[in-house]
């Protein structure tokens, strides 16, 4: 049996979260708010202060810049659990201050919160968004014993990882989610794509063959809630559906959940890195990652299929 099947299932009674109006940080609060109104939630804003409301919750909001190294520490007081979702989009050209901003925005954050832990002698559990771009691009499927690869957003995860296991360290441990492609019609690759496809021009990305990670937005939240309420969970846990996907089969499933035809040609490598530059290759990386320390702890996927997934979010 399970460790998650005996442990009782308690959320913490103050939790205090990085990029809450984000994609998935406003998901995330709704779901809290659904399963424990009781739960006190705030939040960390580079320009909102004192308190607001997020997806019809309340929520305290406090002053931090990580460039500039600076945090309300009240943030912190009686806080059981953080939870780490702040960071710059990976989907765009790699300037130089892009991907100072890349870095920065994930792995500065966490060392400020770890510094202000440290002089309030403070040990809360930390949750954080990691990814499965440290992975190596390959056809081979991956758990999470698979070795990071060698490039800029490897090392960015590899040290991201490290931050977020010295606050772990601190004594409330730790739990990195390795996120995939997330489904959701509000935001993200699905919302980019929806409009192209609608009019029957979706296209996959050449090769086509490449292997696509994803997860929808409900089972991704309720990873983060189990993260936050399973304390034995510990390290790093792939946050993606059972059952990957090649590119071509992503874009014919998204056309035939739209009802839409699917005839053009694929986007060839040359035009991503035309827009995109050096990120085209974090876009075109093969990723077959499986959910396996997920399944080790008996989670179980409301959306383990891509074809209903897509159905229950556009329908």
């Amino acid at each position: 049996m399970h460790e998650s099947n005996t442990t009782p299932f308690r959320l913490p009674k103050v939790v205090l979260i990085t990029g809450a109006t984000g994609l998935v940080g406003r998901a995330l609060v709704q779901r809290i708010a659904q399963m424990d109104p009781e739960v006190e939630l705030r939040l960390l804003s580079r320009s909102a202060q004192g308190a607001l409301t997020l997806e019809g919750t309340k929520i305290q909001a406090f002053r931090w810049s990580p460039t500039d190294g600076f945090l309300d520490t009240e943030a912190l007081h009686n806080v059981e659990c953080v939870v780490h979702l702040a960071g710059e989009t990976v989907a765009q050209r790699w300037t130089p201050s892009v991907k100072a901003s890349i870095r920065s925005s994930r792995i500065d954050g966490l060392n400020l919160i770890t510094e202000a832990c440290v002089s309030l002698d403070l040990a809360p559990r930390i949750i954080s968004a990691s990814a499965i771009g440290g992975y190596r691009s390959s056809n081979q499927v991956q758990s999470e014993s698979a070795s990071f690869g060698e490039g800029f957003i490897e090392y960015v995860v590899r040290d991201w990882e490290l931050a977020i296991r010295t606050l772990g360290d601190l004594g409330g441990g730790h739990v990195a989610l390795r996120i995939g492609l997330v489904l959701t019609p509000k935001g993200g690759v699905l919302n980019r794509l929806l409009p192209l496809y609608r009019l029957g021009l979706g296209s996959p990305l050449a090769p086509g063959q490449q292997w696509q990670s994803w997860v929808h937005i409900d089972d991704l939240t309720q990873m983060l809630v189990q993260a936050m309420a399973q304390r034995h969970w510990s390290g790093a846990y792939n946050a993606v559906g059972p059952h990957p996907l090649k590119q071509q089969q992503f874009s014919e499933g998204l056309a035939k959940a739209l009802g839409r035809p699917h005839f053009m040609p694929k986007v060839p490598r040359w035009a991503l890195r035309l827009v995109f530059g050096r990120a085209a290759s974090a876009l075109l990386a093969s990723h077959r990652i499986t959910p396996q320390r997920l399944t080790d702890e008996g989670f179980e996927f409301q959306h383990p299929e891509f074809e209903e997934a897509l159905k229950d979010l556009l329908h």
